[in-house]
């Protein structure tokens, strides 16, 4: 990363995975099954047996642990924020079946034993918050609890993808007459974005949230995963398998 230019602080990060981050992406209208078939495409290529131990990081307010639970498995979600862990406990109550275990961690600090699981699941670009060394350390960490032979599933964004599609601006219904507007710049060199999100009520109220991100290249994230632990590495574009480019998103499968 190209010196002075870091993600933006953890005081920032917890101001943002709060309830702002619910008003943004858990009323989405994606949906019902696409989750699901996410989740159970992921699973499938960390190959976690069925009714295996199963750790979902970041797991947010559980838009993949819950229907993984639900599928057999035996889920634990991790996540810092317990304004998401709340509402994934709630939409869990509301499911029928086996739950996941929430539990409330800084996956730095993973509160679990050596080798505690089959395989592991990081999706929906839940990296690049921390720096290149603080990220390492995360995935060291799923790396530790991971038993021999388990597999830890990326789903990110990546840098050539960014580069390729980058708009400086962009606005989305979110539903109930809310609007968001997003404003955005990146530094292609340092692989940092930094982005304002603007939520804009229906009566004209205004919330904003200004983040900086690290957005790794496929290079950078191999590299990464290799000195955090694990010991072979396949890229793909995809949770169904097909071929990585730079015109697709970034699936890495690792195995400890």
């Amino acid at each position: 990363m190209a010196a002075g230019r870091t993600p933006s602080s953890q005081e920032t990060w917890d101001a943002f995975f709060s309830d702002f981050y619910l008003r943004v992406h858990a009323g989405s209208a994606e949906p019902r099954d696409e989750a699901r078939l996410q989740a159970e495409a992921a699973a499938g290529l960390a190959r976690c047996p069925e009714g295996g131990a199963l750790l979902d990081v970041a797991c947010g307010f559980g838009r993949h642990a819950i229907p993984l639970a639900a599928a057999g498995y035996a889920v634990t979600g991790v996540d810092r924020s317990r304004a998401l862990l709340a509402e994934a406990e709630r939409r869990a109550a509301g499911e029928a079946g086996a739950a996941p275990v929430f539990v409330e961690a800084d996956y730095r600090e993973l509160p679990f034993a050596d080798a505690s699981f089959d395989a592991a699941l990081n999706l929906y670009t839940s990296l690049g918050y921390l720096g290149d060394e603080e990220d390492t350390r995360v995935l060291g960490e799923v790396a530790r609890v991971l038993r021999p032979g388990g597999r830890l599933v990326v789903e990110t964004m990546h840098r050539d993808l960014l580069v390729r599609d980058f708009t400086e601006t962009g606005w989305s219904l979110l539903g109930a007459g809310r609007l968001l507007l997003e404003q955005r710049t990146f530094d292609p060199a340092s692989g940092v974005t930094q982005t304002t999100q603007t939520l804009i009520d229906k009566d004209g109220g205004r919330d904003s949230r200004t983040f900086e991100a690290r957005v790794y290249t496929a290079t950078e994230l191999v590299h990464m995963l290799r000195a955090a632990g694990f010991v072979k590495t396949s890229c793909f574009g995809d949770l169904d398998g097909t071929p990585f480019g730079t015109a697709t998103r970034l699936v890495i499968v690792a195995t400890r």
